[in-house]
């Protein structure tokens, strides 16, 4: 992907982060000449149409927020098939993740200045009624200027009165999940507040409220316990502080700050040594005492009639009291009536069987979940809250987890990728990694082939083989210089002790002034090889400016014999003097669609495989009048294998 052009004008230049179904790339925008970052959609999730949509969700979301904490989107594109991608401002600095990985618990100004710009961007989303669910240190960008900056709003949903957000799974990240969100209930504005504080409680100590062995054990804790207050685990903290977090992280929502602003005017208060609640006491209005009696008495008999009201009070007051404690000691009595009973161990059992047994024990059962498990088949109880051999009161709820099954993995794509990498992003997925080294004409540590490939889907734990390059006595392999333009060339082939060779001019669809060839081919040993020749699009002939305009597809069907390394080259001339060369690395039985531009009234289209010709295809004209072929390609098509 490093050296393609996006768009016409996005130059991409190395990759910058990693997710479960995204790349990230540092890229230069040529029409604006500013970096930009562009998020791309792994291949293996492109044909998943829920996860296209959140991908194109986050897009519409973030670009439709205006405020510098808020990472801002340029511009969302497709560029073939299975390439979307979206154009992001490029911020230089880090993620609030990597500072505290570096740092360990900040001081307590800082933390507050972070969680203070953080709440600005979810004022601002919070206004658009945007919910961003997953709030959490990775998705915090911190500047090199120091402005704090939230990004990836890849499941952020409109707050409308009709957004249940129980999808049967858990969205967002265990650690800084809200109560609301565990549940699979509605969630608001509160919830993204519970986690940035569950943020800023990391930020000022060093470590997460809820910590457990697995991520539904974390998620229950978040049900269920009651965080540690910030200043016990880290002595010192201000009162204040103290008890805004304390507040944030309120199991119920109500209880929480209400907004993500009455919690950005409490920072502000702490930070200038104020006490919130104090201050909210300062500012509420006093009550008026009753108007005095008109009538003027004299002075004399008042202090009688006053003392007989002093002990009127008192009698009233005490025959209240009375009566308040024989209701309360009925009450209690009445509590205290209720008899105790045993939560039964339901664990392992069926759902249905589960909830007769809690019923006959005189319990109310609740599914509050469903979580996966490599122990416990589907439909069988998890998890119960309280515990199994616990002394509850009849009648209480019984919270059940719900096994959904082992959890399965689509097989990430890692051919090509470095094996360290490869090998970080499966371990990420949940899978096991088994490295075999092969010799391959691809560059040292390259993955050139994986087994179970990439899209398949998988159980957690399962093995996956990485066929890894021994790239021996192999060197270096010449690179791909389509789409640059000469002098962007020359800098790639310099950085690999390569010069540029002759170049010559030609009629191309391609932007003029781009490379559309080269010799040696890309891709091939550099071994001997000092100067690369290229070939300069001069843009369409003068022919084709009147010509017809077709769109075409070609798809070749590489044989599963071929080298887990294999080149295609596709070559494209027209009758009206262009021609176009593509160049793709491919793996055995992958499928090439490469939708590309002709003019004119005939034409032909060579595929070489590893430099083997196969059968040329004529191409007939289509007429097509549209800029960039649909969907799955239009127009003529060539198949091969």
């Amino acid at each position: 992907m490093v050296g393609k052009v996006l768009g016409g004008r996005y130059q991409v230049v190395e990759r910058i982060g990693t997710g479960g179904m995204s790349l990230v790339y540092r890229a230069w925008d040529r029409q604006e000449n500013r970096w930009v970052a562009v998020k791309m959609l792994k291949h293996q999730w492109a044909e998943d149409e829920e996860v296209v949509r959140r991908f194109a969700g986050e897009a519409r979301a973030a670009a439709s927020l205006n405020d510098p904490h808020v990472v801002h989107v340029y511009e969302v594109g497709r560029e073939a098939p299975d390439l979307h991608y979206m154009v992001m401002e490029y911020v230089d600095g880090e993620t609030l993740r990597q500072y505290l990985d570096r740092t360990g618990p900040l001081p307590v100004e800082e933390a507050l200045s972070i969680a203070d710009q953080v709440a600005q961007a979810l004022s601002v989303a919070h206004a658009a009624r945007l919910i961003h669910r997953d709030i959490k240190p990775q998705n915090i960008l911190l500047a090199a200027d120091g402005v704090v900056k939230v990004t990836d709003f890849g499941i952020a949903y409109a707050a409308t009165s009709g957004t249940l957000v129980n999808t049967g799974s858990l969205l967002g990240t265990v650690q800084y999940l809200s109560p609301e969100q565990a549940r699979g209930k509605m969630v608001g504005a509160q919830s993204d507040i519970y986690s940035l504080g569950v943020v800023l409680f990391e930020m000022l100590t060093g470590r997460l409220p809820f910590e457990g062995d697995s991520p539904i054990g974390v998620a229950i804790k978040h049900l269920q316990d009651q965080a540690p207050r910030v200043d016990a685990v880290r002595p010192g903290i201000p009162e204040g502080v103290a008890r805004l977090v304390e507040r944030a992280l309120a199991k119920d929502p109500a209880d929480r700050y209400q907004s993500a602003a009455s919690l950005r005017a409490d920072i502000q208060r702490v930070r200038q040594g104020e006490l919130p609640w104090e201050a909210a006491a300062a500012r509420a209005p006093e009550r008026e005492a009753p108007a005095a009696a008109a009538a003027p008495a004299p002075a004399a008999p008042r202090r009688p009639r006053r003392k007989r009201r002093w002990w009127a009070w008192a009698a009233g007051a005490a025959a209240l009291l009375l009566a308040l404690g024989l209701g309360g000691a009925y009450a209690l009595d009445r509590w205290l009536a209720v008899p105790t009973v045993t939560v039964p161990d339901v664990l392992g059992q069926p759902l249905a069987q589960a909830e007769a047994r809690l019923r006959q024990a005189g319990l109310v059962a609740e599914v509050a979940g469903r979580a996966p498990s490599a122990t416990v088949p589907p439909g069988r109880v998890l998890h119960e809250v309280p515990g199994p051999r616990t002394a509850v009161k009849a009648g209480r709820p019984v919270e059940l987890v719900v096994s959904s099954g082992p959890v399965m993995i689509r097989v990430p794509l890692v051919e090509g990728e470095d094996v360290f990498q490869a090998s970080q992003v499966l371990q990420v997925a949940g899978l096991r990694v088994r490295v075999r080294h092969v010799d391959s004409r691809a560059p040292r540590g390259q993955v050139v082939r994986q087994r179970p490939s990439s899209g398949t889907r998988a159980r957690e734990g399962t093995e996956v083989t990485l066929w890894v390059s021994k790239g021996t006595g192999l060197g270096q392999l010449v690179p791909n210089l389509a789409g640059l333009t000469v002098g962007e060339a020359s800098a790639q082939l310099a950085a690999l002790n390569l010069a540029l060779g002759s170049s010559t001019l030609q009629y191309s669809t391609q932007p003029a002034n781009t490379i559309i060839d080269q010799s040696p081919a890309p891709y091939t040993k550099a071994a001997g090889v000092s100067a690369v020749s290229v070939v300069v699009s001069e843009g369409p002939s003068p022919a084709s400016a009147s010509a017809t305009r077709n769109l075409s597809t070609a798809r070749f069907q590489v044989p599963a014999s071929a080298p887990p390394d294999s080149v295609v080259k596709v070559v494209i001339t027209d009758n009206m003097d262009n021609e176009e060369v593509y160049y793709q690395r491919v793996g055995p039985g992958q499928t090439v669609n490469l939708p590309f531009v002709w003019y004119g009234t005939s034409g032909q289209l060579l595929v070489f495989l590893n430099g083997q010709a196969q059968p040329p295809t004529a191409l007939v004209p289509n007429y097509g009048p549209s800029p960039a072929p649909a969907p799955g390609g239009t127009g003529n098509t060539t198949t091969g294998g």
